[in-house]
């Protein structure tokens, strides 16, 4: 995804969507496939608040990626 930068209006309110969305998670799984040609990391993030169990958050936990665009934070690549 092609996410705005933080310095922007549309970076700022990115940056307290997701801060939100992990406020009480204990851990994230994350996947990660490399770097781009910036070197950013490409990654999924898979969550669920308030889990401590690994398995659960596999089985059960949202997918941060989707959630930022669906919410129009960035958009598809």
């Amino acid at each position: 995804m092609d996410a705005p930068e933080l310095g922007t209006k549309k970076g700022v309110f990115a940056k307290k969507f997701v801060e939100a969305q992990l406020k009480n998670c204990s851990f994230l799984l994350i996947k990660t496939y490399g770097s781009d040609k910036y070197d950013r990391y490409l990654v999924d993030v898979i969550y669920l608040k308030n889990e401590k169990d690994v398995s659960i958050v596999m089985k059960n936990g949202s997918f941060l990626n989707q959630e930022i665009l669906n919410k129009g934070f960035a958009d598809p690549i």
